[in-house]
């Protein structure tokens, strides 16, 4: 008679154990950079598609009105910047309607379009901190008179300064009508004689890491604002990424890791380094500046 036998049942050893933990512990720890990196590589895409989605509309409006959409004139004023002058050019006919009789405080209170939203920081956000307004990531381009200088971003007459220079502002300026009357500089295409391809027209802010959700004194009043750092940003200073504190609330940055995202004149959208010269970031602020650029 033969004699059968039996099975041997072995278990893991805790060395073994131990051995597979540790090797599924290194395996995660190379896939979430990979996914992490996959992530943001949409969200900037997204991002970029914003800004394209921003020129178009710009176009748009330019087209529409002979004139490139005013930045406003007055923070806080009742008359709003360039984001609700675009609203019919993306589909944003219903919000355009509550901006009447110049009063664009019913849009502060409003979502924004996503396209005002860059993925990789938030969903659009009412701020409860900032009494429910809702926040904006993006912001049109104004130039100083060199690199580095506090010089020109409150031109206008909110403290009797005076209007920025036609010649030397950017693509859009400071302006809009106040009960019918038209304050401040109009802007054609004609007039960016620097090169359409060469001036920089809409790009990221930068803003507090810590802030995003509850906003800032420089980001509280979104994208119903009139000329404020809300929704205008400065050249005069490099562009940064953003950070936990240290934020002037005047420069351009991003949650980019490389530079951030960038919408040109003529409705291109390209990345601009961190680490671009201070006189040639400038230089992309301004429409008729006339200087010389350098790769970027």
């Amino acid at each position: 008679m033969l004699k059968t036998k039996q099975a041997i049942h072995r278990g893991f050893t805790l060395i073994e154990l131990l051995v597979v933990i540790a090797i599924i512990a290194i395996l995660i720890g190379l896939l979430l950079p990979a996914v992490q990196k996959v992530r943001e590589a949409a969200s900037r895409m997204r991002c970029q598609n914003n800004l394209k989605q921003m020129g178009i509309a710009i176009h748009g409006y330019h087209d529409a009105n002979g004139l490139m959409p005013p930045g406003g004139f007055i923070p806080w004023g009742a008359e709003g910047s360039w984001p609700c002058r675009i609203l019919p050019h993306i589909e944003q006919d219903n919000l355009a309607r509550l901006n009447t009789s110049n009063n664009v405080d019913p849009l502060r209170y409003r979502a924004g379009p996503p396209l005002f939203s860059c993925p990789s920081r938030r969903a659009p956000v009412a701020s409860q901190a900032q009494a429910g307004r809702y926040l904006m990531d993006y912001a049109a381009a104004t130039p100083a008179n060199s690199p580095n200088s506090w010089d020109q971003f409150w031109y206008g007459d909110i403290w009797g300064m005076s209007w920025v220079n036609s010649q030397y502002g950017g693509a859009i300026v400071r302006g809009g009508q106040n009960g019918g009357a038209w304050y401040g500089n109009k802007v054609t295409m004609v007039q960016i004689t620097d090169g359409t391809s060469n001036t920089l027209m809409i790009s990221e802010k930068r803003l507090d890491s810590r802030n995003y959700i509850v906003g800032d004194w420089h980001d509280d009043c979104g994208w119903g604002d009139g000329w404020d750092p809300d929704v205008i940003r400065y050249t005069g200073y490099l562009p940064q990424r953003d950070s936990p504190g240290g934020v002037s609330g005047y420069e351009f940055g991003s949650a980019h890791g490389s530079g951030i995202n960038a919408l040109m004149a003529d409705g291109s959208v390209r990345i601009i380094s961190y680490s671009i010269n201070a006189n040639t970031f400038n230089a992309l602020g301004t429409r008729a500046g006339g200087e010389v650029l350098g790769n970027f």
